[in-house]
């Protein structure tokens, strides 16, 4: 398909109903039916009957329309087509003025995915360059295949019924800063791959005008549009509100939750004596303040899930010993990546993920009723129950108040929200608080000097 086809067949997509019956008929076609059959008639006529006298009924149709107002919804005339030194891209037309190089910053890349990891560039990020004082901007990348990148889509196991694991996808970021870019969606943006629409999942917290949509945007699957043979045009069609942006194409491979988990034990899980060292650091004792810890209680229900664990884990930079399932965090990122943490929110990376092995096994050989577990100080373990606490100062003697074992509840998270109803489970830590007097407890609830 050339430029000039493709150019043709886009604006034909853009005609009202009566300036279709207007060219149809000047063309000696029907120009009866609906707005999709008589934009499939016309589309089916550019490819028969390509020629000058129908290009410029097409373009006078098209800027008529245009030229009549400053509507911001309406698409620009002059249209963006940028040029790579490794693709192949044909002008529009040689005199266009639009036709210009775009400008390329190599140190720039995209943020590595957990969910796709990229096999070749196809096209190396590219600006998206505004031509025109209009809103609406549209910029055209072509690219083709080689037989062995089309050999690797075609050989490749599909991840869920007619979605291949390895794609061809297309990829929108930033430009003003330079280093690793999130992706980014422009204003309004649509995307047509060799004039057929692409899906493009948005979301916007707002309608208000010049918003772009919210975060996470993920890689546009361009795969199911492609041709194999023939040279690819990819239509980005945005509207300018002052911002850069890049665009870029990749083949990539996708993964799965599970796969993504199977990753996650061979190379992610921490040994058990690291696990102890921890805990080991945590229950100290400060004689500045006279304060022993005693115990660290920790939750084995999820706080996600609101279940109990599989597969403990937590990033390498919490500061928290509290866990929550992989399975269930990789499957949440996998439909929404956020990648926070839901203990102390703050980021948890997959690249930042480790296993918990010491409560993976605590997990595995406690009993299905246990739902928190206390460390100690000389390495074990003891399940908890709700009851122990209130039970013991129970039997503590009002005469002797000020002598007691005082507990108090330490929160050990960095968790801002006070609300227990996030489902959140915190970590505490039974203080022995050391006055003039040591005071123990028997068995029966008796105490002594």
């Amino acid at each position: 398909m050339s430029t000039e086809l493709l150019e043709a067949t886009i604006m034909v997509e853009r005609l009202r109903v009566a300036e279709l019956r207007s060219l149809l008929s000047t063309m000696g076609k029907d120009k009866k039916g609906l707005k999709k059959e008589l934009v499939q008639r016309a589309t089916d006529l550019l490819h028969k009957e390509l020629h000058p006298e129908l290009l410029s009924t097409i373009r006078e149709l098209y800027n008529r329309r245009h030229s009549t107002g400053n509507d911001s919804s309406r698409r620009s005339q002059v249209i963006t087509i940028p040029i790579a030194s490794d693709v192949s891209v044909k002008h529009p037309r040689k005199s266009d003025p639009s036709a210009q190089r775009p400008v390329y910053k190599p140190e720039r890349q995209m943020i590595k995915l957990p969910f796709y990891q990229t096999l070749e560039t196809v096209i190396a990020p590219v600006s998206l360059v505004p031509l025109s004082a209009n809103i609406l901007q549209t910029s055209y990348v072509s690219f083709s295949l080689t037989s062995r990148q089309w050999s690797q889509i075609k050989n490749c196991q599909e991840i869920r019924a007619g979605v291949k694991s390895v794609q061809v996808v297309l990829r929108i970021c930033y430009t003003e800063s330079i280093g690793v870019e999130d992706d980014q969606y422009p204003t309004k943006i649509s995307v047509l791959v060799n004039g057929m629409d692409c899906p493009v999942q948005t979301r916007y917290s707002s309608n208000k005008k010049g918003l772009e949509p919210s975060r996470p945007c993920c890689p546009i699957n361009l795969t199911s549009l492609v041709n194999q043979l023939a040279d690819n045009y990819v239509s980005i069609i945005w509207e300018n509100f002052g911002k850069h942006y890049s665009a870029a194409i990749y083949l990539v491979r996708v993964f799965s939750s599970s796969e993504l988990l199977e990753q996650l034990k061979k190379s992610g899980a921490e040994s058990v004596e690291c696990c102890r060292q921890r805990i080991c650091e945590k229950l100290h004792c400060n004689t500045e303040n006279e304060i022993t810890t005693t115990g660290l209680q920790v939750s084995l229900i999820c706080p996600l899930a609101k279940m109990r664990m599989s597969t403990p884990c937590r990033a390498q930079t919490c500061a928290h010993l509290q866990c929550f399932d992989a399975t269930f965090y990789l499957q949440m990122n996998e439909t929404r990546p956020r990648w926070t943490c839901p203990v102390c929110h703050k980021p948890a990376l997959f690249e930042a993920l480790r296993i918990d092995s010491l409560l993976s096994g605590i997990i595995q050989c406690a009993e299905e009723a246990v739902q928190e577990i206390e460390y100690l100080s000389n390495g074990s373990w003891k399940a908890v129950r709700k009851e122990e606490c209130s039970k013991t100062l129970d039997h503590v003697p009002p005469g002797h108040k000020n002598n007691a074992v005082v507990l108090d509840i330490v929160d050990l998270t960095e968790c801002s929200s006070d609300d227990d109803d996030d489902g959140v489970h915190r970590e505490e830590i039974v203080l022995t608080h050391v006055r003039t007097e040591r005071v123990c407890f028997t068995k029966g609830g008796k105490y002594m000097k």
